[in-house]
């Protein structure tokens, strides 16, 4: 939760300089020096630390000419969640013995029958954790656009399971479209979201469909991808591994992964590095990356945002200043009101191509 915190620090340190300078003020009056001059240098350091993450995120805000709920903001709203049983289907049994399951999440204001549009998402947890129904907001809010979520569990270490973690997200996604008439899915309206090494799985299911290095766990239909939603996900799987802060112990989670660094599993990393399956055939693409994300470097965004641009592809890369890993997990904060209202753009243009 890194993220989450960091996203709340700005406005508590200039809560505290507004305490600060009031109990200075009545320091002042009573003649109490000392606690007058470090109450003035709290003042100093706590309003210089919050305001200038404040203006800069304000900045970014005009530039990117985004809405913002003030009272979202001052209310902060956690983005939890959990896997709920009544919305839980079994999309396939692995060869392992593993029931694969995911949750579905229907749309709101859809009438019965009707076509809709649906997103596939994909949890994070640094590919060794997490499950279905994390940061299950994201689910309640493209129910309210229409989209219905289908929120999908996949198999982690141990074993190692480097072709397994993205061969059951496209087995999820070949069960969406076998199982399209009973949800009334279009099924050329199917995109996919994903977060963190959910954000790489989603791409990297996106990027290479039909690529027999990374085949579906199952027997799976192909199936062109309308667009992809990217939230901090890895796209240079050993660039990640040199440069991911170390204190997260994320290079020993990705070894659990692929099964070893990238100087033993050369061929392992690129394959599973979405920037290899670049063409100009992949789907449209929309990145939200924190400019202070200290497990997945803001390289790793400018990487994917260089090579789709390359290829042609249509693709939007939005940077958030003095942001670190995870900051949708405050519903309410002024990034993850910037990645809504993106991503809302990005799905209604994408409607109209």
């Amino acid at each position: 939760m890194p993220g989450f915190w960091a996203l709340m620090s700005a406005k508590h340190l200039l809560a505290i300089s507004i305490a600060a300078a009031l109990l200075g003020l009545f320091a002042h009056r009573r003649r109490a020096k000392l606690v007058t001059g470090v109450c003035g240098l709290v003042v100093v350091l706590t309003a210089s630390m919050g305001l200038w993450p404040t203006i800069a995120l304000w900045r970014r805000v005009r530039q990117y000419d985004v809405p913002v709920s003030f009272t979202s903001i001052l209310v902060p709203q956690v983005n939890g969640g959990t896997r709920q049983a009544d919305r839980t289907v079994s999309y396939s049994t692995a060869a392992d013995g593993s029931q694969l399951v995911l949750d579905v999440w229907r749309a709101q204001g859809v009438p019965d029958g009707e076509p809709r549009p649906a997103i596939v998402k994909v949890h994070g947890g640094a590919w060794n954790h997490g499950s279905r129904g994390d940061l299950a907001e994201w689910n309640k809010w493209f129910n309210g656009l229409g989209y219905d979520v289908f929120d999908v569990d996949y198999r982690m270490p141990p074993p190692v399971r480097w072709q397994d973690e993205v061969g059951d997200v496209k087995c999820a996604l070949g069960w969406v479209v076998a199982n399209a008439s009973k949800y009334h899915v279009d099924t050329e309206r199917i995109s996919m979201i994903g977060y963190s090494a959910g954000g790489n799985l989603a791409l990297l299911a996106s990027y290479s469909m039909g690529d027999p290095q990374l085949p579906p766990s199952c027997q799976a239909a192909e199936l062109k991808i309308r667009s992809v939603i990217n939230i901090y996900g890895p796209t240079d799987m050993a660039l990640l591994y040199r440069t991911t802060g170390k204190e997260f112990d994320v290079p020993a989670m990705m070894e659990k992964y692929i099964g070893g660094p990238p100087s033993e599993f050369a061929y392992r990393y690129k394959v599973l590095s979405p920037i290899s399956h670049i063409d100009a055939h992949t789907p449209p693409t929309i990145t939200v990356q924190g400019e202070a994300d200290r497990v997945v470097p803001v390289e790793q965004a400018a990487v994917l945002d260089k090579a789709l641009t390359a290829a042609g592809v249509y693709h939007e890369t939005y940077y958030i200043p003095w942001v670190d890993h995870g900051f949708d997990a405050n519903w309410g904060s002024v990034a993850t009101q910037i990645a809504r209202a993106k991503i809302k753009d990005f799905l209604a243009r994408d409607a109209s191509r």
